[in-house]
């Protein structure tokens, strides 16, 4: 499964040579900006379903009735959010010249909520059935190579481009959730809003702890396309993508290990997995820095060598998403101290504006915000920690 999942964050890096040459740096910068935008709105629309309902499913597998009952109340909260997620957008594009000036690709990009709508990723987390969504993904991505060669051919088509990216998206969303209601047996009901209501009030903890995250990891984005141009914002996205396959590799340890790990989540046990990913985590840096130049060199068509060189910055972070992922899915979640998680999450993006107003002030570079980010990501480590101390009887 880790392997699929691999290949398929990969997929991007091998047509990124064609597609990188063809609408060029600054458009395909601008691709990035919106869709780091649209983020904004997916995390509010997911709204932090995953992490709980995955919690419920893998503690009953074989509950039918339930995982009818979820897919249906977590769809109709999102459909719910998805109301309010257009009306703000539409005020967006309205009001900001920038947007509205390149309005059809904000639009095209905003369009891949709708994928986080019918996208039951928790379900197949909790089932420990991700091996199927994974294919799902794969399959779709393969089968739009063709079109992404064929239709994508001069520098106005970054809007096609797109097009085909959210489209294959949505449809691979659309298959899934398909697949889950097959697999859950029960039909489909439109749930009661006291429910849907309660529902969002128990997951807005996690939901402020993955808005927090994503405003931090999509704010460098926001932050080197405002301060210094969409070709920089490219050149951070190759290197974000370098670094993306091993810590993929890193972050999923901890999610595979967590429908068995929530139900007997010991102390020792959980310092072995610590122990064991640090080394783990040294070895997925080491193949930033032995294979990014490799792969800059290879890929990029323009000179984008600062690529690797934010791509090793960006290796630090790997040790922050197994240790206090860590922390979350084996100490915060099954001790139910949620609070802890949005602690740890607000602490870190405090952190990195102040990290990052500091350097700037420094030096005006990007370099200054990659190591903002760096920074405050190996400081919530220790704040990790100083939290793990707090969780009683662990």
């Amino acid at each position: 499964m880790t392997i699929l999942q691999v290949v398929n964050s990969f997929f991007y890096i091998l047509i990124y040579p064609f597609v990188i040459n063809t609408v060029g740096l600054e458009n395909y910068g601008l691709y990035v900006f919106a869709t780091s935008i649209a983020a904004y709105f997916m995390v509010f629309i997911n709204f932090g379903f995953d992490m709980h309902a995955a919690k419920l499913i893998s503690l009953d597998q074989d509950d039918k009735e339930l995982q009818a009952s979820l897919l249906s109340l977590v769809t109709a909260a999102k459909l719910c959010l998805e109301l309010f997620a257009v009306a703000i957008f539409a005020f967006l594009i309205m009001n900001v010249p920038f947007m509205r000036a390149n309005y059809l690709l904000f639009v095209l990009c905003f369009a891949n909520t709708v994928s986080c709508i019918f996208l039951p990723q928790w379900y197949f987390h909790g089932m420990q059935k991700m091996k199927i969504l994974t294919i799902i993904q794969l399959s779709l991505k393969l089968i739009s190579l063709p079109a992404i060669f064929f239709l994508v051919d001069s520098v106005g088509d970054v809007d096609v481009y797109a097009f085909i990216v959210i489209i294959t998206n949505v449809l691979a969303s659309l298959i899934a959730f398909g697949m889950a209601i097959k697999f859950s047996r029960e039909p489909l009901k439109w749930p009661v809003m006291a429910k849907v209501k309660a529902l969002l009030f128990e997951v807005q903890p996690f939901f402020w702890s993955s808005a927090t995250n994503t405003l931090k990891q999509k704010s460098v984005e926001i932050i080197i396309g405002s301060l210094f141009g969409m070709k920089e914002v490219a050149i951070y996205d190759l290197a974000n993508k370098i670094f993306s396959v091993p810590s993929l590799l890193a972050s999923n340890i901890n999610a595979a290990l967590f429908p068995m790990m929530v139900k007997k989540a010991q102390k020792n046990v959980v310092n072995k997995i610590i122990k064991i990913e640090v080394f783990i985590g040294l070895l997925c840096m080491l193949s930033v820095v032995v294979g990014g130049y490799w792969v800059v060199r290879l890929i990029s068509v323009h000179d984008m060598q600062e690529a690797y060189y934010l791509s090793m910055l960006l290796s630090f972070n790997i040790m922050t998403f197994l240790v206090v992922g860590s922390h979350i899915y084996f100490i915060f979640i099954p001790h139910r101290r949620y609070d802890f998680v949005l602690r740890n999450q607000v602490f870190s993006v405090i952190s990195f504006y102040v990290f990052c107003a500091a350097y700037l002030s420094l030096s005006w570079s990007v370099y200054s915000v990659v190591l903002a980010l760096v920074s405050s990501a190996l400081l919530e480590i220790f704040y990790s920690y100083s939290l793990v101390n707090k969780v009683k009887g662990y």
